[in-house]
């Protein structure tokens, strides 16, 4: 571009400022206008996936665990619909200071490995369900673990015969 304006040695006339100011509001308007419609499809798009998940979820039949399909003629839906699940550290904090505190340092150490934080091992929903743990240990396990449902993936796809 430098080069370009190196090359322009005398100030624009009057016709080529309009043609160039036109060319410039017409992309602009362009670009506008392509915007709205990617801003209306992207509106679209969600409302049709909010619409999917409902017939999935009312009307679709089970294709796996956690999965769900609605069959048409030539086209069918599928929809994942998974979980996750995440420690919540200030609930492991309280478990592991009521641990402490009561001197279940041995539970301490079954369920938790020391980090730079406190976290759950990956056998302490194994080990809070034996019988010598007590009850209200149990429950302040139940607020450790988080579990959060994630956005269902849709795919709609042409049925293999």
């Amino acid at each position: 571009m430098a080069e370009a304006s190196k090359a322009v040695l005398r100030p624009p006339t009057a016709a080529e400022v309009d043609e160039l100011a036109i060319l410039y509001d017409k992309l602009k308007a362009k670009l506008f206008d392509q915007t709205l419609a990617q801003k209306a499809a992207a509106d679209e798009l969600v409302a049709a996936k909010e619409k999917c998940v409902e017939l999935l979820t009312s009307f679709g039949s089970t294709r796996a665990e956690k999965s769900k399909l609605l069959h048409g003629l030539k086209w069918e839906i599928m929809g994942t619909f998974g979980t996750s699940t995440s420690v919540d550290a200030a609930a492991v904090e309280r478990l592991r200071e009521h641990l402490s505190t009561d001197g279940e340092t041995r539970l301490v150490k079954r369920l938790f490995e020391k980090t730079i934080r406190w976290t759950l091992r990956s056998t302490a929903r194994a080990e809070i369900l034996k019988d010598d743990v007590p009850a209200k240990v149990r429950a302040l396990f139940a607020a450790c673990e988080v579990t959060k449902d994630k956005s269902p993936a849709i795919d709609a796809r042409l049925k293999s015969d």
